[in-house]
């Protein structure tokens, strides 16, 4: 009986270290619960994605019910207006196609990603002073068919054979949350009601800034959380994951995003620390690696991930 109640205890102080100290022993591992999706079409595909950035990939070792592929199909990178355009000039952006070869079996599911960049800012204290202000400028006088133009260029990716759904990349400072949500709902309305669109999200949107909360219900179909490349919110976002249930953010809760190169990443994948209070296995996962990925790599995850 003794052993019993140490055993419940120890269960219950530390459940990620009994779990996996039941399923290295006994080949055990607990049934995940069904990922908390923001909408019921997000929910039809895989719970585990792979990241496939503009590079060579070969992911055929991967079979169409185990994984789904997201891959970076354009950047479109905005442009500051000229220092002398006045406030009614239309910024501009530019679009850069995928150039790289990426090779899937058939019938594997395709997301479709959009990566949204800003200038980059320079180097001395006053030229980033005055890249920010431009940057600025530019959220502030996007007009709204300037704004038209940009969500067309994203929604026509429905039209990549195979692609299943859509996600945008854009980490957004605060200044272009307001476009950013007109944008989204922009886009939403030229998909499909059965597509799915996904955006990442920083960690700290799904923590402390409320702004995703603000959308429209049905405008996004789930926001995930990076839990990678985080600069100085890394501390903080850690800090939350071992305190916290789940993210405040409804969004937010169905699934993360990961990569293979960090200690925290590494932590939720393996279950191998009390990192956080919940079962990364019971959200949808995507996963992102600096290398292009060989069958160990992307199997190893499927097996830690996958029931």
């Amino acid at each position: 009986m003794l052993l019993v109640v140490c055993a419940a205890t120890v269960v219950f102080l530390h459940p990620r270290p009994a779990h996996e100290f039941a399923r290295r022993v006994f080949h055990w591992r607990p049934q995940p619960a069904r990922p908390a999706f923001a909408s019921e079409r997000a929910a039809s595909l895989p719970n585990v994605t792979f990241w496939a950035w503009e590079r060579s990939e070969d992911l055929r070792f991967l079979l169409p019910d185990q994984a789904a592929v997201a891959f970076l199909a354009k950047t479109i990178l905005l442009e500051t207006p000229p220092t002398n355009s006045s406030a009614d000039s239309s910024p501009s952006f530019v679009v850069r196609p995928r150039l790289q070869p990426l090779r899937i079996t058939p019938g594997t599911q395709l997301i479709a990603v959009v990566r949204i960049e800003t200038p980059s800012a320079p180097h001395t204290s006053y030229a980033l002073q005055q890249n920010q202000s431009a940057t600025h400028l530019l959220f502030r006088t996007f007009s709204d068919a300037q704004r038209a133009l940009l969500a067309a260029e994203i929604a026509d990716l429905q039209s990549i054979t195979g692609v299943s759904a859509i996600q945008i990349d854009f980490d957004a400072p605060a200044s272009a949350h307001t476009l950013y949500a007109s944008l989204l709902q922009d886009v939403r309305r030229k998909l499909p009601p059965s597509m799915p669109l996904s955006i990442t999200a920083l960690a700290s949107w799904c923590i402390g800034d409320p702004w995703l909360s603000k959308l429209p219900p049905g405008t996004i179909d789930e926001a995930v959380p990076m839990l990678f490349r985080m600069g100085p919110d890394a501390a903080n976002v850690a800090k939350f994951l071992h305190s916290s249930d789940d993210f405040p953010v409804a969004a937010c809760r169905g699934s993360l995003g990961l990569s293979t190169d960090e200690p925290l990443s590494h932590d939720l994948l393996t279950a191998k620390s009390s990192s956080a209070t919940f079962d990364p296995r019971a959200k949808r996962v995507y996963i992102f690696a600096p290398r292009a990925w060989t069958p160990s790599a992307a199997q190893n995850i499927i097996q830690e991930l996958q029931p």
